[in-house]
């Protein structure tokens, strides 16, 4: 600026009209002399940019114009994410820069240099130019077809994704009209994405591409191992049919493109099939194939024993090779098959259900009918215990199917006082010992009650059992006596079934120490309260002598109660509770010890209390 324009100056003082073109920076003095003064400080300015219009629409790479006032002071542009702050030319009214590859479509922002730095957002939104397609060519295409995507600016396009997950990046062909590549295996039929080069920006195909794929129209109903006919179209891109449950065929009897004939597997289910195509492709169908299989809408006469013959009544039978029963019973003789009806014998092991059918490509069919066997059933057993020699009644149903029926022990009865199809009424014979009863059948099936026969004299006078078959239990089911350790006494049996002197167990206790002990502990201390007498039945395999102690609520031990025990033989123990000791308090511990003899095994049955 020359001297003239300056508005005042002094030796002090300088003013001036600072210019429009004046930029951010130091100030320098020219002297009279030539000389040069620079300013220490830089001068700086609130600057009003201004941006009245910008080119709307550009493609990543190209130029795009800004026009404006101030715009010398534009230190950068932001795109976005990106931020140009180089530009093509730059004045006060015109800026000119280059869209960067990842600009995407938004407001620009303009940064302001100054002494206080501006940002500037625009209202309108500048457009980024994206890839377009107009058609494909061909519009329907197979997998690892070539097709070419035409439209504009396709030479922006980085990658082409394919509905189904497939993306592809190398091209045959790739101009900004045209792009030409080959369709990945795994595309389905849908609108492709375009990715622009260098930029997140995607843009969905408003044309779609469609994938040919074989398809069913019809199907033919055949059996295991038989021709099925598959009509449709594209077939001849099929390489393997997979049938519900996985099987799978893949060598054909014929194919071609509207028809494929293959052999139905074995183990094939009914359902939907599968195509493969020979790109790996799979095509899950809506179309069933429906199996030629045994059906079956009857079966009679049911209830049946054992033994006996029903009738299965129903369709395709004659693919049956054998019946299984519920139980695994199996039938594979038939007493007549046909097409509509099978007839067979019912196995002794059947038991009442469902039906399976095995055909004779050993395909299995469950059937919704049921038969019914009918077996002696036995609800009641009395009286207990009863005597040989006396009247044994056994109730129940189905009971006039009994034969025979046979003891623990192996005594067996076949000769009845009277037989009726709830009752059987015998007398108990030698041998015959407690326990479970087995009833056989006319056709010789064995089948075990749930109940059992007590055989003896008549019970033990005693008013509180402590063990009888087990220890006692509550009405609720919750014990009112423990087994505790013991000591010298490696076996303690509570559910011996060697030798029980009434019903189906004893206590077997095996002694190795001459005082080891079997030790018993009352929930209740004051159990002893009320009787007069501890009773107990004692069996030896020797001559030997064991003794009863009792630990009061105290917790002293009270003197040892001895009594002989016979071998081979039940013996009746019966100890006076006076003679227990002072248990006037109640008791803690009951305990069966050895007296002397080691080794020592002896079976003790129906312990209690008498009043």
């Amino acid at each position: 600026m020359p001297k003239a324009s300056f508005i005042e100056q002094t030796s002090e003082l300088i003013r001036i009209m600072v210019p429009e073109e004046a930029m951010q920076g130091r100030v320098t003095l020219k002297l009279s002399k030539g000389d040069d003064v620079v300013s220490k400080t830089i001068l700086s300015f609130t600057v009003p940019i201004t941006v009245t219009s910008f080119t709307p629409e550009a493609r990543p790479g190209a130029n795009m114009t800004v026009a404006g006032t101030k715009l010398t002071w534009v230190e950068g542009v932001v795109f976005g994410r990106d931020t140009v702050d180089e530009f093509v030319s730059q004045s006060a009214t015109e800026l000119v820069l280059q869209v960067p590859m990842n600009a995407k479509t938004g407001p620009l922002v303009f940064v302001g240099g100054g002494e206080n730095p501006t940002f500037i957002e625009t209202e309108e939104e500048f457009v980024v130019t994206l890839p377009s397609v107009t058609s494909f060519d061909p519009a329907s295409v197979k997998h690892s077809a070539s097709v070419t995507l035409k439209g504009t600016n396709l030479d922006l396009v980085e990658e082409v994704k394919f509905p189904g997950g497939a993306t592809v990046s190398e091209f045959a062909n790739h101009t900004a009209t045209e792009i030409t590549l080959v369709v990945p295996n795994s595309a389905v039929s849908g609108a492709l994405t375009l990715v622009a080069t260098g930029s997140l920006a995607e843009k969905a195909t408003e044309p779609e591409l469609n994938i040919i794929l074989p398809a069913i129209t019809s199907l033919t109903d055949v059996k295991h191992g038989e021709n099925l006919t598959i009509t449709g179209t594209n077939l001849d891109m099929v390489k393997e049919v997979v049938f519900a449950g996985g099987e799978k065929a893949s060598t054909f009897v014929s194919k071609s493109a509207n028809q494929l004939v293959v052999k139905v597997p074995d183990k094939a289910n009914a359902g939907n099939l599968k195509l493969v195509t020979i790109h790996g492709f799979e095509v899950a169908t809506s179309s069933a194939f429906n199996l030629v299989l045994p059906a079956v809408t009857n079966v009679t006469s049911t209830p049946v024993d054992p033994g006996a013959n029903i009738t299965i009544t129903g369709t395709n039978l004659d693919l049956v090779k054998s019946v299984v029963f519920t139980g695994d019973a199996t039938v594979s003789t038939f007493v007549s098959k046909s097409a509509n009806q099978l007839i067979v014998t019912v196995p002794n092991n059947a038991k009442s259900g469902v039906l399976k059918l095995i055909t004779t490509k050993d395909y299995e069919v469950t059937t919704k009918a049921e038969v019914e066997i009918v077996l002696p059933k036995v609800t009641g057993i009395t009286p207990a215990p009863v005597a040989f020699g006396a009247y044994l009644t056994i109730n129940g149903s189905s009971l006039n199917l009994v034969q025979s029926v046979k003891f623990v022990g192996g005594a067996t009865v076949t000769n009845f006082l009277a037989k009726t199809e709830t009752q059987i009424i015998l007398a108990v014979p030698n041998g015959a010992k407690s326990g479970k009863l087995m009833l056989i059948t006319n056709r010789g099936l064995e089948i075990e009650t749930t109940q059992e026969a007590q055989v003896g004299a008549g019970g033990p006078n005693i008013d509180y059992y402590i063990y009888d078959n087990a220890l006692r239990v509550n009405a609720a089911g919750e014990a009112e006596w423990e087994k505790w350790g013991g000591w010298e006494t490696p076996t303690q049996d509570l559910a011996n079934t060697e030798q029980p002197n009434r019903g189906a167990r004893a206590i077997k206790v095996v002694y190795e120490g001459a005082n080891g002990g079997l030790q018993f502990h009352p929930k209740d201390a004051n159990v002893l309260n009320g009787y007069r007498t501890l009773v107990l039945y004692v069996r030896g395999t020797k001559d030997s002598q064991l003794a009863v102690q009792v630990k009061n609520s105290a917790g002293a031990n009270q003197a040892d109660v001895t009594f002989d025990v016979k071998a081979g033989e039940y013996k009746l123990i019966e100890i006076p509770i006076s003679q227990l000791g002072a248990v006037s308090g109640g008791i803690t511990e009951l305990i069966i010890k050895n007296y002397g003899t080691t080794p020592n095994t002896v079976y003790i049955d129906d312990i209690g209390l008498r009043e």
